[in-house]
């Protein structure tokens, strides 16, 4: 269950819970450290193969987060990993011979998909498990694109 923290993304671990409360399935939440998009060239350059300690500490706290979501009777997991988000989903689902992937999608549909790629077009041409692509946002998703919590009565 890989998450970028999108409102697509939490729309997907909502429907993942849903299937391991039915098929007792084990779940893992994993976030990919895309330096390419939180690191510049120039200071990829300089860090030769550091990743800068808060990246992944705030993927770590984020999943953390995540954690409270999942029921306690579902098995669950977190891992983070840096690299291509694309490569690194299917190179995990291998690594832990995953029987299904479920992501969510941004929907920017063919034409930007053919120009700047798409995760979730990558993760369902090259994965060799089947992928559960959720498309849209939760109904409690605020425009700012985050989770509103239930407020305190």
């Amino acid at each position: 269950m890989p998450t970028d923290g999108s409102g697509q993304a939490f729309r997907a671990v909502n429907e993942a819970i849903q299937l391991a409360a039915v098929t007792g399935a084990q779940l893992t939440l994993l976030m990919v450290v895309d330096l390419n998009k939180h690191v510049a060239a120039f200071e990829q350059v300089s860090l030769s193969g550091y990743v800068p300690a808060e990246l992944k500490i705030a993927a770590y706290q984020f999943l953390a987060d995540l954690m409270h979501v999942i029921p306690s009777e579902i098995k669950a997991r977190t891992r983070v990993e840096v690299g291509n988000p694309s490569e690194v989903i299917c190179d995990v689902a291998d690594e832990e011979q995953s029987n299904l992937i479920v992501m969510g999608s941004r929907g920017f549909g063919t034409f930007r998909s053919m120009l700047v790629g798409s995760v979730s077009h990558y993760v369902l041409q090259q994965a060799h498990c089947p992928v559960l692509i959720v498309k849209g946002m939760p109904d409690d998703w605020d425009d700012e694109e985050n989770y509103l919590a239930p407020a305190d009565e």
